[in-house]
């Protein structure tokens, strides 16, 4: 909770548990933050009636890896859950744990995972061989050992199908749940608005460098908000091209609607997705949104009517980027469309009415 805090997402990611605490009943959660008072104190402010079942102990956030090690440890306390009815995973990382209290505890399991870790991992150039072989092993092992499998888009589901395995009738699709009341549509500000948003990591996987062309090739401003190993490098990449860009490390989830609100265009050119959460947050606040064509980015937007999708090259997307600048109306036709498309399908009221139908199946008795 404490990281989450830190981080600025905290209310982002207990506003969904908040929706699903009122379908399914009060929740406990295992912590990976080592002060207890702490963990409790963040998590009651957004759900009251939750508990903090287990949390890291302090030796391992001194230690190298600790972590990842003390992702082990839940199962060698297990008296703590006794009270549990059913497992459910906040991502695959982690899975390992909920896997041995759920066999332990002889209770359903759900893992549910925004994105899959081995398939992340294995095209993260930064990631070691022995941690790609590693996650995927342990990826597996929890897909064997669940009840059932929650993705966030239809590429997963295919992937566990077609690599583990997981009958078809056991994974769930079911998107990032988006606050539709945080993410909003204001007025845009009629001084000092830029021209194109970019959030997320500074990983190969975002394919920065193509944005920072694009931009040179427009000549529009940008605001590249998020850390990463490549940043320093690509902060290099933006001053010898000249371009108008500003960098952020930083920001609470709460002021990034009005972060995307001072922006004509949200864009982003991934090589590869999962259910990016940060393109539903602009699409919710009736951003236009200019997307690289993968098949993550169409499971999420129709060309032409909740966004633009284009080939991930300067010029390319230049050409879509002049589209919005050049006609405000198809812009402010997109926004519209891609609200009511998470309206329809991402928010937390929807999503938690899904979920919740999930947990009463693995309830009840066969």
């Amino acid at each position: 909770m404490a990281a989450w805090e830190q981080s600025g997402i905290i209310a982002r990611e207990l506003a969904y548990y908040k929706a699903l605490s009122k379908y399914i009943g009060p929740l406990s959660f295992i912590s990976y933050g080592d002060h207890p008072e702490t963990e409790k104190r963040l998590l009651n402010q957004y759900i009251p009636d939750a508990e903090i079942a287990w949390v890291r102990p302090s030796f391992f956030s001194r230690i190298p890896s600790g972590l990842f090690l003390s992702s082990f440890l839940p199962p060698l306390d297990i008296k703590r859950f006794q009270s549990i009815q059913c497992i459910r995973t906040n991502q695959m990382s982690g899975a390992w744990a909920g896997v041995k209290i759920s066999h332990q505890l002889k209770k359903p399991l759900i893992i549910r995972c925004g994105y899959l870790l081995s398939r992340s991992t294995l095209l993260e150039k930064e990631a070691s061989q022995i941690k790609k072989k590693l996650l995927v092993y342990l990826e597996k092992w929890c897909a064997y050992r669940s009840d059932a499998f929650i993705v966030t888009y239809a590429k997963a589901k295919q992937f566990l199908e077609k690599a583990y395995h997981i009958p078809s009738e056991k994974i769930w699709i079911i998107g990032n749940p988006i606050d539709m009341n945080v993410f909003s549509p204001l007025d845009q500000p009629t001084s000092r608005i830029r021209d194109i948003l970019f959030i997320g990591r500074f990983t190969h996987q975002k394919n920065i460098p193509t944005i920072l062309h694009t931009c040179q090739k427009a000549n529009v401003t940008i605001t590249l908000l998020g850390k990463g190993p490549l940043k320093k490098e690509m902060v290099a990449l933006a001053e010898s091209l000249n371009i108008d860009a500003h960098f952020i490390d930083s920001m609470p989830n709460a002021k990034i609607p009005g972060l995307m609100h001072s922006h004509r265009i949200f864009m982003l050119a991934s090589h590869f997705e999962g259910n990016p959460k940060v393109l539903l947050e602009a699409m919710s606040c009736e951003k236009p949104c200019v997307v690289s064509d993968i098949p993550e980015h169409h499971d999420v937007i129709s060309h032409e009517k909740e966004g633009l999708i284009s080939k991930a090259t300067p010029e390319a997307l230049c050409q879509a980027i002049q589209t919005i600048k050049n006609f405000p109306d198809i812009g402010k036709a997109l926004g519209k469309q891609a609200r009511k498309k998470i309206q329809q399908e991402y928010s937390l009221e929807s999503n938690a009415l899904k979920e919740s139908r999930l947990h009463q199946i693995l309830k009840t008795p066969a």
